[in-house]
């Protein structure tokens, strides 16, 4: 035979020998050792658990926190694996601080999955998987956390649901943002839901961090003052807008009642308490809304801050007679159109309506944006309210200017007085820094700005307003007394709205800042309820800008 054939025949047995192997160990794992592989096999499964992903962190505008994820331990059992269920409760008890009577009844069970606590701190995951009791099992979730506990919960709202996703204020606002992608982790167990072996890990990616306007110590002030003029007068709450007018940034946004923002969910908080009275809230202004009137008159050219008017105690309109608000007027007086504004006359204010009419009055109304949303970034924006035009009557002239038969937001008429505190330039108010490029538009001309700003002064120093006084700073402003709108129509005797809205320094104004205060009820002027809280207020925040006094004060 050659050497060839021999080398053929060698390679034919080696390939025989290799088939009768490879058909050999196929009969034993399809017929001989399947029961027993099929057995290991289902014994072993891939648990998939999604990895939440931290939401990004709220930041004030000195990067103080605000909110931020912490990834805590959720303890999970499939009941079915539980070997003794009496002897797991006893061990889980003291570790999770909860009654043994409760675990044994999850505990027990034929289901696949419940929680046994969820969210509890690392080190309690920790202890528990110590315990290496079979069954049982921990896994990361996430949780968000107000490190400033009773600041701004209104403000910055509430997360929730399975995923945690916003479901108010600024966590709802910028879901998009803050929200994250969850990742995925893919574990091998056993039968006994022992971890064998991590098959692969797709990390969660973190949400992106927000910086807001607002300044944390400006407003928990804020929140202090309004609780305690909440407090002194007995009203049923208030709220307050503390705002940079020239680039339009919210340093305070505040409401009453405060309560500890990770507590916003608990159902012993009124939802009517939940909400951002500035934002989602209309209100009809009142004595405020003169300055709008005044404005209206000086851009038309039809007076100066000097302009005389003989003004009565009344003034008749139809069938309607408005008073004015204070006693012991004389029966005629002579008021120049700053003095009417000072004093708050609504006679003075009815004539200056009469003066401008409907359609300049309507156009000045829109020019401040009272009958439209702003678009600040924040949920739940109110728009202001006003009859048609075509709906205006004989009467409503003199009622608007008065602030009557007109609804506004908080966030409204502060964002209006801080357009005259910016020259007349109006520019939209916002909570989150750098994300939008806020609009701006001019709303009256920088010279009548400017005499707004004077005449709003005389207000502070000698007129209404002398409340709102700050030592060192001259103040503008105006005060504002509205009786509350009854549900079926008509107003209230006995119910209102305090509030005044003012800028510090007046001659170059740096802050504007709106206080109203809802139903008073041992004092209702704003004179006296909100101007003081103003100060208070605005003390604070000029001091810790470092916003000086003008030199020579």
């Amino acid at each position: 035979m050659s050497r060839t054939n021999k080398r053929l025949a060698l390679f034919m047995g080696f390939a025989v020998v290799f088939l009768v192997a490879l058909f050999a160990r196929t009969f034993y794992v399809q017929v001989v050792a399947a029961p027993t592989l099929e057995k290991k096999g289902d014994g072993q499964s891939i648990s998939i658990i999604e990895l939440e992903a931290p939401r990004g962190v709220i930041y004030d505008r000195t990067g103080e926190v605000l909110a931020v994820s912490r990834t805590l331990a959720s303890v999970c059992v499939d009941p079915s694996q539980v070997e003794d269920p009496v002897a797991a409760a006893e061990q889980l008890a003291p570790v999770l601080d909860l009654p043994q009577a409760e675990l044994l009844e999850r505990l027990a069970g034929d289901a696949q999955f419940r929680y046994l606590a969820r969210k509890v701190e690392q080190a309690v995951g920790e202890s528990v998987e110590e315990l290496a009791i079979t069954g049982v099992s921990v896994r990361p979730e996430v949780k968000r956390v107000y490190p400033k506990g009773a600041l701004g919960p209104q403000l910055l709202g509430l997360v929730g649901g399975d995923e945690d996703k916003g479901l108010a204020g600024l966590e709802l606002q910028y879901e998009d943002v803050l929200a994250g992608r969850p990742g995925e982790l893919q574990i091998v167990t056993d039968l006994e839901g022992n971890r064998l072996s991590t098959v692969s890990v797709d990390e969660a990616e973190p949400g992106t961090s927000i910086t807001l306007t607002i300044d944390a110590d400006i407003q928990y002030k804020t929140e202090s003052v309004l609780t305690e003029t909440v407090e002194e007068f007995q009203a049923a709450k208030a709220c307050a807008v503390v705002l940079d007018p020239v680039n339009g940034a919210i340093l305070a946004m505040a409401n009453t009642p405060v309560f500890d923002a990770n507590d916003y969910a608990c159902s012993d908080i009124d939802e009517c308490d939940r909400r951002n009275m500035a934002v989602t809230d209309q209100y009809e202004p009142g004595s405020t809304f003169k300055m709008v009137v005044t404005a209206a008159a000086l851009e038309a050219g039809l007076v100066r801050p000097g302009t005389v008017f003989e003004l009565g105690r009344d003034v008749t309109i139809y069938d309607v007679t408005i008073h004015e608000a204070h006693e012991n007027v004389p029966e005629t007086r002579r008021l120049t159109v700053t003095e009417i504004l000072s004093q708050s006359s609504n006679v003075g204010a009815v004539k200056l309506g009469q003066e401008v009419g409907k359609t300049r009055l309507i156009e000045m109304i829109k020019k401040f944006g009272f009958t439209e949303k702003l678009g600040i970034d924040f949920p739940g924006e109110v728009d202001g309210q006003m009859r048609p035009p075509e709906e205006w009557y004989g009467t409503t002239i003199a009622n608007v200017p008065l602030g009557q038969g007109i609804a506004v937001s908080p966030l409204q008429l502060a964002t209006a007085y801080g357009a005259i505190a910016n020259d007349g330039l109006m520019v939209q108010p916002h909570l989150v820094d750098g994300l939008v490029e806020p609009w701006s538009r001019r709303v009256v001309s920088a010279e009548v700005a400017a005499q707004l700003r004077e005449m709003l002064t005389v207000t502070v120093e000698d007129g209404t307003g002398r409340l709102a006084q700050v030592d060192g700073y001259l103040v503008a402003g105006k005060t504002g007394t509205a009786q509350k709108v009854k549900d079926g129509g008509g107003y209230y005797d006995d119910r209102h709205i305090a509030s005044f809205v003012g800028m510090v320094p007046a001659d170059d104004p740096k802050l504007v800042i709106l206080v109203t205060v809802d139903d008073p009820a041992t004092q209702h002027l704003g004179a006296y309820v909100a101007a003081p809280a103003f100060a208070e207020i605005a003390d604070f925040a000029l001091k810790r800008l470092g916003i000086a006094p003008p030199s020579g004060e």
